[in-house]
């Protein structure tokens, strides 16, 4: 189930001048807006030029050519996410929601159902099928037979067709079925439509916004000014509209610092050609962090990222970000973020200003934080600056190509526009579907997206005939590590039984199990591993099976826990640096394979920062018994 946002951006719809306002006055009539209508959080954005390619296909499709010129009467369309099974957006023209715009994953095409003010207008303006409903009440699913409703010919079964009154009157939509049959898929009541708006442009937008802009850019550059002072600082630089604004922002109230660019291996070549443009333009330092192939890399480890499961960021991001920070800066040093609540519930509950839990000595400051995407995309067209392609080309975000938190319809668009890098993703990943008994399906729908299918994803899969169960019955297999807890408080017995498929070399598992800060013993010939540690004893053996005592219950869980994370990071280490990035001391040498000093203090940061321990022991680690009483 999709959580409600309970918050939404304050936009509002000047009705003479017939443009969005972020504040309710009108800086160009002087008039007062009304609320724009929108579903929450109404993080609007303008349409661009792929959006109206798409928008008109799917209206042409659906009612033909006449409904699109009625619906879509200015250059100033907004598109506003929400909740969907794929990509959808409510399409808003004056201020009203005409319908929304969705990708059918099923059907692989984009269609259009209007929303009551667009039904409305199609109904007065004859520019789409409707038929006039006999009966006195219409509920949401209701199947009406012909001799329910009486009107024109039917479109073809699967087309929508308004609903109407006895007075005309817009009352709903439906489905077209087989057998000259409808099915109600919308109601409301009775609607005449609004007054249309005169034409305008996003010049006269500008305009009408261009008070609020300048009171809100004084505001952010206030905030950037008295959070930086005068410390080391740079700018972080997506390549997207909201890092952008950004950087205007700090240009303007700290001169020329630094860019620092992330390089994930998988970022669309538009967007780095864009980076080093914005870079050259301005004249400034680019601090390029690479992750180079590590992307590739560490695909066979740990398969597809998911939403659930977003490995990726650590070692694609957080990694190559960390080891650049530390290399070009000494000290702490604050970092101008692009970051805004509207965009998801994690940014909604993120301070303005907050110290970073997963890059050492770095401190990220939002100026923008409170701003809607509307608000970024009306200052970006005030500074005529030029922004990121991709986003003319339908993209409304700008990061990895392959993100598990794309939906397929952006899939589909990456591979038109790069077919050579989807054809390298997608042999990749179905070689790792083979290898591990998954059905093509899993990767091919985009199931691959979560671990853990939401109800939406199964439903689909359903629908396209794959059994989901089957799926997540086969990933919870794949598991490395079993562990047995024996917890009897009576007996004073607290301990562990444990195996490993495929476990690593025992002297591998040496070096890792050091930086726990026990005390560990190899003893080749009998193919024995042992650690003494705060927690208390475990042996491994050469086979993979593996014993851990505790002297209570909490006890053994974290011996446990630390423990196998080190056995994974043994096995499973592909030398991403995080844990050289973090170490203290300097104790950690990344090189061919990872060696540890005899100064570690055995702090046990390098564990917890480990992409690999992480995520590995999330989702390749089968506790039983862990609900134990402690």
């Amino acid at each position: 189930m999709t959580t409600a946002w309970k918050t939404s951006a304050r936009v509002y719809w000047c009705p003479d001048c017939n443009v969005p306002l972020l504040a309710p006055k009108c800086s160009l009539c002087n008039g007062l807006g009304v609320k724009a209508h929108g579903s929450p959080p109404k993080d609007f954005r303008p349409a661009l030029d792929y959006d109206f390619k798409v928008l008109r296909e799917a209206i042409e499709r659906e009612f033909g050519s006449k409904a699109y010129e009625v619906l879509v009467s200015s250059e100033v369309v907004l598109f506003n996410k929400i909740p969907y099974v794929d990509q959808a957006n409510e399409v808003i023209v004056d201020g009203w929601v005409m319908g929304n715009l969705y990708y059918s994953p099923d059907k692989g095409v984009w269609r259009f159902r209007p929303s009551y003010e667009g039904a409305a207008r199609l109904v007065a303006e004859e520019a789409a099928p409707y038929v006039e409903v006999l009966r006195s009440e219409v509920r949401l699913w209701d199947e009406l037979s012909r001799s329910e409703f009486k009107g024109g010919s039917l479109p073809n079964s699967g087309k929508y067709v308004i609903l109407i009154d006895s007075k005309s009157m817009a009352i709903g939509v439906a489905v077209s079925l087989d057998g000259g049959k409808l099915k109600v898929v919308k109601v409301w009541e009775a609607q005449r439509p609004h007054v249309k708006g005169k034409r305008s442009n996003w010049e006269v937008a500008v305009k009408a916004n261009e008070h609020h802009l300048e009171a809100e850019e004084r505001r952010a550059e206030a905030l950037i000014t008295r959070a930086i002072k005068s410390r080391d600082v740079f700018v972080s630089y997506s390549g997207g509209k909201d890092s952008l604004a950004t950087l205007l922002l700090a240009l303007k109230c700290l001169g020329d610092a630094p860019l620092l660019f992330n390089d994930t291996g998988i970022e669309a070549p538009a967007t780095v050609e864009h980076v080093w443009r914005v870079a050259d333009r301005f004249g400034l330092e680019l601090v390029y962090a690479s992750a180079g192939d590590a992307f590739w890399k560490s695909l066979p480890v740990y398969g597809p990222p998911a939403r659930d499961y977003r490995w990726c960021c650590k070692v694609c991001k957080l990694v190559p970000i960390a080891k650049a920070v530390k290399e070009r800066f000494q000290e702490e040093v604050y970092t101008i973020l692009g970051q805004r609540k509207y965009e998801s519930f994690a940014r909604l509950k993120a301070p303005t200003i907050e110290r970073s839990r997963w890059i050492p000595n770095l401190v990220s400051v939002s100026p923008i934080r409170d701003w809607s995407a509307l608000h970024v995309w009306l200052y970006l067209m005030r500074a005529r600056v030029e922004f990121n392609p991709l986003y003319k080309e339908g993209f409304d975000r700008i990061g990895c190509w392959l993100c598990p938190a794309c939906e397929l319809a952006e899939f589909e668009r990456v591979k038109e526009l790069y077919p050579d890098l989807w054809s390298k993703w997608e042999e990749s990943a179905l070689s790792w579907c083979r290898e591990r008994g998954l059905p093509p399906e899993w990767f091919k729908l985009g199931l691959w997206r979560w671990r853990k299918l939401p109800r939406e994803a199964k439903k689909f899969a359903s629908k396209m005939g794959v059994d989901a169960s089957k799926i997540e019955e086969r990933l919870a297999s794949l598991k490395d590590v079993e562990v047995l807890l024996t917890v009897r408080p009576c007996e004073d017995l607290y301990e562990a039984q444990g195996s490993m498929r495929a476990p690593p070399d025992l002297t591998k598992a040496a070096t890792m199990l050091k930086c726990t800060g026990g005390v560990v013993a190899v003893n080749e010939k009998l193919g024995l591993l042992t650690l003494k540690m705060d927690e208390g004893v475990a042996s491994l053996n050469r086979n993979g099976s593996f014993s851990i005592r505790a002297e209570d219950a909490y006890e053994l869980k974290r011996a446990v826990e630390v423990f196998v994370k080190s056995l994974l990071r043994a096995k499973y280490c592909n030398s991403c640096g995080s844990c050289k990035n973090w170490c203290p001391t300097g104790s950690i040498v990344v090189e061919q394979e990872v060696e540890v000093r005899d100064s570690c203090l055995g702090c046990r940061t390098c564990i917890l920062t480990c992409p690999v321990a992480t995520y590995m022991y999330k989702f390749s680690t089968n506790v039983i018994g862990d609900e134990v009483e402690e």
